[in-house]
């Protein structure tokens, strides 16, 4: 590891967004806000807070970590030589080197013959200069472990040092002789592959893919070097028909994926993905993001193409008068607060925009986006906090796909639209998205088409980021004039969570209207982000209830189109079903949600428990029973 002075570290963390998409967060934001975060987030679970102290480590965040190792120490009981050398590297890159050699020397009382505590050692002379005594601990190690890879790469990166590329091949074959020593082999193995002995190297791999007890381990790195040298068929031959998801490591099927990508296999690769996501999704979801889009857009490029668009395309409104996570539900109306008599209708129409701005490329989706998720927020929120009811209005295009209109709909004609018995008792909430930059100014005004006339205005403005405090602050202006309190506010989230959950509810709405015929099923794509998306929004505020129903839905959409995606997020439903009380609404919904996530046995074994605490409300017990028959 090294230790790198801050001018020569980078001045931007990388990641991926959830489309998969390559970003760049300011180091000092990744420090202050987002590391503590993660920590903070895996405070308790001994692998993810491993996973994350060493990617601060990766980026150089040493000073920032000791806390965070020092807790690892506290929680890792079953794996205390992993929490202490963790502990040693991040004393060691934080600086302390004596403070990292006392940490290894506990290390070696309490496990004797530690070949981490060796190496750590090892690396620590090293950093002082003394190679000898450097190279003698890594060679205790190899005696007590000669497959142990830190032990093996860090042995011969301080032979390299010292005979160059001349002697190096020599030493890796003194590895190599040591007794069971296999890993060693493929270092040789590499050095081959670097040389285009490809032959050579494929006899080397083969010798140690024989042995069972350590396919997994040699696939990582055999899978890897294969993958680098571009040697692909060699890794159909060997890596592909022996790797079995669940099984084996993770980094090997996303070798696997790379093949099929650079192959642009993209059914191979689809079905792959899949089962990665199955078995690891929760650990390495970060790695898979990009293969996602990299597949659809194959699918993509092989269908014929669209038919161009009209020069001057008609333009209908899309009503979704239930609360978009409805769908695929089985029609729960006990879901939804009953209305009383004299109720309004409130009708959200989407955005328009204010204008034709030049937009920097990316901004298009995130701006069609907005449009959709307020009027799909305020829809829902109208219906859960108000004495009315809310349809969110959607413009879409005559042929299929979402439309964005350059001014708002004419208030004349808003209301001719509605029947003359209902406007009396009908809203309309209308208003333009302007775009400049990075900023973003919202004007809304409701329409009482029983009068035609606009009694109420709200105006917010606010950088893209902030969008989620702009829609509060419309709320708290606007709620009293559609049947809500005035200056109401959800008691559960900030802005940045309502921000979240909205854009999930808009990436859901294209899932639906797909389903229901309003656009090409063929050319759906980003399923996979969708869900994920969900997911996100309803752990990031887990006191949000519909945030869990917005998901379970998604499951049941995406389950009626033939997708494989629910299966994939089965771990996370079993586990929230699991935790719900009988009578609660995920309980009730698991009658729908489990069989589309693959768990029908799971629902079964708890379905009594469920029927039986509904017995004193008759609507969801009929509901029960009608989509789960007995």
């Amino acid at each position: 590891m090294s230790n790198e002075s801050p001018e020569e570290l980078p001045s931007h963390v990388q990641g991926v967004d959830p489309q998969g998409r390559p970003i760049r967060v300011e180091r000092e934001e990744f420090r202050t806000k987002i590391l503590p975060d993660l920590i903070k987030a895996t405070e308790n679970d001994p692998e993810r807070l491993t996973s994350v102290i060493m990617q601060g480590l990766r980026e150089g965040f040493a000073d920032d970590l000791i806390a965070a190792a020092n807790r690892l120490t506290v929680i890792d009981k079953n794996n205390l030589e992993r929490a202490l050398t963790v502990l040693s590297v991040v004393q060691r890159d934080s600086g302390d080197l004596d403070l990292a050699e006392n940490t290894l020397e506990e290390l070696l009382q309490r496990k004797p013959g530690s070949p981490a505590a060796y190496v750590g050692l090892g690396m620590l002379q090293q950093k002082h200069g003394n190679l000898d005594k450097s190279e003698e601990l890594l060679m205790q190690a190899l005696r007590a472990d000669p497959n142990y890879l830190d032990a093996v790469q860090a042995f011969l990166q301080v032979r390299h040092s010292r005979v160059g590329d001349e002697g190096y091949a020599a030493e890796v074959e003194r590895l190599m002789a040591l007794e069971g020593a296999w890993r060693a082999h493929l270092f040789r193995a590499r050095l081959h592959l670097r040389s285009q002995e490809l032959d050579r190297a494929g006899e080397l791999y083969r010798e140690v893919l024989q042995r069972e007890d350590v396919l997994s381990d040699s696939m990582v790195m055999i899978s890897n070097d294969l993958l680098q040298a571009e040697a692909l068929a060699l890794l159909d031959e060997l890596i592909l028909p022996r790797f079995e998801p669940g099984k084996h490591h993770p980094h090997t099927g996303i070798a696997l994926l790379q093949n099929y990508r650079i192959k642009e296999d993209h059914v191979a690769g689809e079905e792959l993905l899949h089962q990665m996501h199955v078995f690891y999704g929760h650990a390495v979801g970060n790695e898979l993001q990009p293969f996602t889009a990299e597949f659809d857009r194959m699918r993509l490029a092989q269908l014929p193409p669209p038919p161009p668009p009209p020069a001057n395309p008609q333009i209908d409104v899309l009503r979704m008068d239930r609360p978009v996570w409805y769908a695929g539900l089985g029609d729960p109306m006990w879901l939804l607060p009953p209305k009383g008599p004299g109720h309004k209708h409130v009708i959200l129409m989407a955005l328009a925009l204010d204008g034709q701005p030049k937009m920097e490329p990316g901004q298009e989706e995130e701006v069609g986006r907005m449009t959709r998720s307020l009027p799909l927020w305020f829809a829902e929120q109208v219906w859960l906090t108000t004495q009315n009811r809310g349809t969110a209005g959607l413009s879409m295009t005559k042929n299929g796909g979402w439309a964005v209109i350059g001014r708002p709909w004419p208030d004349e004609q808003l209301c001719d639209q509605i029947p003359a018995a209902d406007r009396s008792d009908t809203l309309i909430v209308t208003g333009k998205l302007g775009v400049d930059g990075d900023r973003r100014r919202i004007e809304l005004c409701v329409l009482d088409c029983g009068s035609r006339t606009r009694i109420a205005t709200a105006v917010a403005e606010g950088r893209a980021p902030e969008f989620g405090d702009m829609m509060l602050k419309l709320m708290a202006e606007l709620w009293p004039h559609v049947g809500g309190a005035s200056g109401f506010k959800p008691s559960v989230g900030d802005g940045a969570f309502w921000h979240r959950y909205a854009n999930a509810l808009a990436q859901h709405a294209a899932v639906v209207v797909t389903a229901t015929g309003g656009m090409p099923k063929e050319r759906l794509y980003g399923t996979r982000f969708v869900a994920q998306w969900l997911q996100g929004a309803a752990l990031s505020e887990t006191r949000w209830q519909p945030g869990f129903w917005a998901l379970g839905s998604a499951m049941c959409v995406l389950r009626d189109l033939g997708s494989k995606v629910p299966l994939e997020h089965a771990r996370l439903v079993a586990e929230v079903f699991r935790q719900s009380p009988p009578n609660s609404p995920f309980a009730r919904l698991g009658a729908v949600i489990l069989p589309a996530c693959g768990l029908q046995t799971l629902w079964d074994g708890r379905k009594a428990e469920v029927v039986a605490a509904a017995d004193s409300e008759p609507v969801v017990k009929e509901w029960l029973l009608k989509v789960s028959p007995q």
